[in-house]
């Protein structure tokens, strides 16, 4: 299995399936670590933004072509909230002021990765892939008690 497909099931198991935190309770709020983390989500879904706007893209035709720009608009979806999810922290936003900012980008994650299995990108893509998938984790214990499904 190719490099890139392997990454790309990756990411769909990390972002779609439930982590094995089944009645595990919500981290204590600690600010300084949130806002670290959504930091590290912001810079992630930045570089993969960038990597991808660095792909060439499909022509006219050409199988994926639809996916590749649907991709695209999701992660310019990702890093404008992942952006808006920093800032507020930073300005000292909590859990209850920044969740709906958290899910939507969780909700664009999801659609980002059923467009991305459509797909068979090249390096450095399934990397950045994998890094955004790791700084959502980061997050996710601060905000859910349960992995959504």
């Amino acid at each position: 299995m190719p490099r890139s497909t392997m990454c790309s099931v990756a990411l769909v198991c990390a972002l779609l399936l439930p982590a094995p935190r089944v009645g595990a309770e919500l981290l204590e709020w600690n600010q300084e670590k949130v806002t670290a983390a959504a930091s590290a989500l912001l810079e992630a879904a930045e570089g993969l933004r960038g990597a991808l706007q660095r792909q060439p893209s499909p022509t006219l035709g050409q199988p994926g072509q639809r996916a590749f720009w649907a991709l695209r608009d999701e992660m310019q979806g990702i890093t404008s909230a992942s952006r808006r999810l920093q800032a507020n922290l930073s300005a000292g936003a909590g859990r209850d002021e920044t969740f709906p900012t958290y899910r939507r980008i969780l909700r664009s994650a999801r659609r980002a990765a059923r467009e991305n299995r459509r797909l068979m990108l090249k390096d450095p893509v399934p990397a950045k892939i994998a890094a955004v998938a790791d700084a959502l984790k980061a997050l996710r214990p601060f905000y859910e008690e349960e992995a959504p499904l």
